[in-house]
C-alpha cells in the first residue's frame, strides 16, 4: 500500500490506519531503537511511543517533505534518544567535542552533498570499532560510558579512538570539502 493511502485511511479511519502504519513500520521503528537502546522493554515502549506520535501528528504529515516511512524513522529516533537521556542521565554533546574547529558549508544544497559524501565515505573507511564508536557517539548521540561499556573499552580508549577519527575526518573535509 502507498504512503498516501496509508495516511488517507489514518485520516479517515484513524484506528484501522494506525495499524495498518504499525504493520508496515514497526519493525523500522524497532530496528531503529534497538541500535540505540539495549533494553527489550525500553524498545517496545519506544515503538509504541512511536506510533502514538505518528498517530496524533497524522493532520501534520507531509508527504511532500518525506515519505510516511521516513517521517516514522524520524520519529523512532527521536523517541529512542528522548529514552536514552532518561536512562543515562543523557547529556548533549558539549560544543568543543562536537566541533571539528573548521567551518563546515552545509547551507548551499551541492556543499551540503559533497561534505556529506566525504563524511559517509570517511565513517564508512574507518575500521571496526572506530565506526561503531564514531557513530554511537556522534549519530546516535550515546555517551562515552555507555558506549564503552557496550564495547567493552575503557572510557579513555573510546575518548582517543573518536579524537583520532575526528583528527582524520578534519583532514579529510580540508583536502576535498567545501568550508564557508
Amino acid at each position: 500500500m502507498t504512503d498516501e493511502k496509508l495516511l488517507q485511511i489514518l485520516l479517515t479511519d484513524s484506528e484501522n490506519g494506525l495499524e495498518l502504519v504499525m504493520s508496515a513500520y514497526s519493525k523500522l521503528a524497532y530496528s531503529i531503537a534497538a541500535g540505540i537502546l539495549a533494553s527489550e522493554e525500553d524498545r517496545r515502549e519506544v515503538v509504541n511511543d512511536t506510533f502514538y506520535k505518528v498517530w496524533r501528528a497524522r493532520q501534520d504529515i507531509d508527504l511532500d517533505r518525506a515519505s510516511l516511512k521516513s517521517y516514522v524513522a524520524m520519529v523512532a529516533r527521536s523517541c529512542s534518544l528522548s529514552k536514552l537521556k532518561t536512562l543515562h542521565r543523557y547529556e548533549p554533546l558539549p560544543d568543543n567535542e562536537a566541533d571539528l574547529g573548521i567551518d563546515v558549508d552545509f547551507t548551499s544544497d551541492e556543499a551540503a552533498r559533497t561534505n556529506e559524501r566525504i563524511i559517509a565515505r570517511c565513517v564508512s573507511a574507518m575500521p571496526s570499532p572506530d565506526r561503531e564508536i564514531f557513530i554511537g557517539r556522534y549519530y546516535f548521540e550515546k555517551p562515552v560510558a555507555v558506549i564503552a561499556q557496550e564495547l567493552g573499552l575503557s572510557e579513555r580508549r573510546v575518548e582517543y579512538i573518536l579524537s583520532k577519527d575526528k583528527r582524520r575526518l578534519r583532514k579529510a573535509l580540508i583536502k576535498g570539502g567545501i568550508l564557508l
